[in-house]
């Protein structure tokens, strides 16, 4: 089981710098956001609606990220809440810009507060989601983000069979990825360019099987026997000499 992760009192202080940091964002962003918006809805035709309509929006992505940061911590997290929160903020910057609209540098203007706030929400609905995952041993690592840049096709592969098979460690996918392509390259230096269609389909199978999260250490020696390749055993190393 997991250690539970302890707060101290430098963890406390940091806290509650962030959310007065990010309740101060959220009232200039709400307070910046709500004369624009009424401006629209008036346009619109909202009527004596208008003057409630912006806060109604703001409420909603407020009560919305709160609840679903509540429900992550509970580790029963409800993903359109999160979704939900995301389109209401997304109207909210839409709705500024159009206030600015077709000066780019105040649309531009419009979005950052918005940005922030949601950027300071997110990090802290990971950091929730991390201890809460942690602490019930459920924490699936994400892959690095340099590997996104340098080869993002592999790297999408790789990432659909961690979240498909539930294959939590970073390091343990990155371990059956390399033993998948020193298998390939046993059976291409055996049956040539075409090893797909040469070799026999036992020696396919653990490839396949592979896809679906079963480690190749289990099926290997099996596919590898069938190609007629020898694995050299490796003996455990003697003893030092006293």
């Amino acid at each position: 089981m997991a250690e539970r992760i302890q707060l101290t009192r430098m963890h406390r202080v940091l806290i509650g710098v962030v959310v007065t940091g990010a309740m101060i964002i959220a009232g200039i962003g709400f307070a910046g956001s709500y004369a624009a918006v009424r401006e629209l809805a008036i346009k619109k035709g909202f009527g004596n609606f208008s003057y409630v309509f912006p806060i109604g929006i703001d409420a909603g992505i407020c009560v919305l990220l709160a609840l679903d940061l509540l429900l992550t911590w509970i580790r029963i997290p409800f993903p359109l809440l999160r979704q939900t929160a995301w389109l209401l903020t997304v109207a909210t910057i839409a709705f500024n810009g159009a206030a600015a609209w077709p000066d780019p540098l105040g649309v531009g203007m419009h979005a950052v507060i918005p940005i922030l706030f949601v950027v300071s929400v997110e990090a802290a609905r990971h950091a929730i989601g991390r201890i809460a995952d942690i602490t019930a041993d459920k924490h699936m690592e994400g892959v690095r983000l340099t590997r996104w840049l340098l080869s993002p096709v592999p790297t999408f592969l790789l990432w659909r069979r961690m979240k498909l098979w539930e294959l939590r460690s970073y390091d343990q996918v990155i371990k059956l990825e390399q033993e998948r392509l020193v298998y390939q390259a046993r059976l291409r230096s055996r049956f040539g360019r075409a090893w797909r269609r040469k070799a026999p389909v036992e020696s396919l199978m653990p490839l396949r099987l592979a896809r679906y999260g079963v480690p190749l250490a289990e099926t290997a020696p099996e596919g590898l026997a069938a190609a007629g390749i020898e694995v050299p055993v490796l003996l455990p190393a003697a003893p030092d000499a006293v």
